[in-house]
């Protein structure tokens, strides 16, 4: 039987089975002539699927293996019905010929979370609540030690000349001149997703889309929108990324990725969820703390993803001084359309 690329996310798995040069049809997500790679017997793959599945202990509280395999790691394609079957097929090669039962409860060793886990053994949301009512600065929740290695993989480099862009909602149709559309001055400077009361951060977004749809303008409101150009080459961390760092590249070290992979997908969840204007801004703390210990990395700067469903992202700059405003357009909001949930 053969899966094919179509079958996984991870792009280093992609690139192996491009590697194979094998083209045929897939026998699970169904896809035809595309690059395939055999999953009847033991293969630098199944190796590599074993070593991930070897980081898990059987626990009664625990969860499914599938579910576990399926949503902690970037590996297989979540939207394909037939994952579920793959890592089966899998389990059968890795475990023998009755694999073992997909749906197996595990967990990664408690042992293991308090070795390798970037907070000590503890989970976001204790990290997020020491830090916000037991100790901002010296909880001793997080490792820096073991944190900095992994900001190595999700890098992004810019190059001088491209371009972000910023919005600003303003009072009247005259907008903002190009010199007004930088960080704000000290005094003005409120806390945010990066940065901390006072400390100046310059958030731009990948397009104007994005732009207007962060900035949140209510109908008629008039807006401009400043077309940012980078001054110089610069490398930033990619924090929605970070649940994403391929096995393949670490797998000296998959106990350590093991463990953090779940606090990495809440990390990026944390720092792209929007604010209601009732938050407290406490609720920015956890996300400034990583953002500015990534900042005394000497990187220039955070990305991660626009929630507000135009498919781009933020980039937050730790230095205003690295861009341009080369152009500006005012804008009025003319519509603005709603979307929910009901509430049960």
């Amino acid at each position: 039987m053969n899966c094919c690329v179509e079958c996984f996310s991870d792009t280093q798995i992609k690139d192996m089975i491009r590697a194979k040069n094998v083209k045929g049809n897939c026998d699970f997500c169904h896809q035809g002539n595309t690059f395939v790679y055999s999953v009847d017997e033991q293969s630098d793959l199944s190796d590599l699927i074993g070593a991930v599945l070897s980081v898990y202990e059987e626990a009664d509280n625990g969860e499914p293996l599938f579910s576990l395999v399926l949503n902690d790691w970037a590996i297989f394609n979540k939207d394909a019905e037939s994952s579920q079957d793959l890592i089966t097929a899998f389990c059968k090669i890795i475990y023998g010929a009755e694999g073992i039962p997909y749906n197996r409860k595990v967990c990664i060793p408690q042992e293991s979370i308090e070795k390798n886990g970037i907070f000590a053994g503890h989970s976001w949301s204790d990290f997020s609540n020491a830090i916000k009512a037991e100790n901002r600065f010296h909880n001793g929740y997080f490792k820096p030690n073991l944190f900095a290695p992994f900001l190595e993989y999700p890098i992004l480099n810019y190059k001088k000349g491209k371009e972000f862009y910023r919005a600003r909602v303003c009072n009247n149709r005259r907008g903002y001149a190009k010199e007004n559309m930088g960080e704000p001055p000290f005094e003005k400077r409120k806390p945010g997703r990066v940065n901390s009361d006072g400390i100046g951060v310059l958030y731009l977004t990948s397009d104007e889309q994005t732009a207007l749809n962060e900035v949140r303008a209510n109908m008629f409101d008039f807006v401009t929108v400043g077309t940012f150009q980078l001054l110089r080459d610069i490398q930033v961390v990619n924090i929605s990324d970070l649940n994403k760092i391929s096995p393949v590249l670490y797998s000296g070290a998959m106990e350590s990725l093991a463990a953090n992979t779940k606090m990495f997908t809440d990390i990026a969840k944390a720092i792209a969820k929007p604010m209601r204007r009732s938050d407290s801004v406490l609720e920015y703390l956890p996300t400034q703390y990583i953002a500015d210990f990534i900042k005394s990395k000497g990187y220039d700067g955070v990305v991660y993803a626009s929630t507000m469903g135009t498919g781009g992202y933020n980039i937050a700059a730790f230095d205003d001084t690295l861009f341009g405003c080369i152009a500006v357009k005012n804008m009025e909001i003319t519509k603005v359309e709603y979307a929910y949930d009901r509430i049960e």
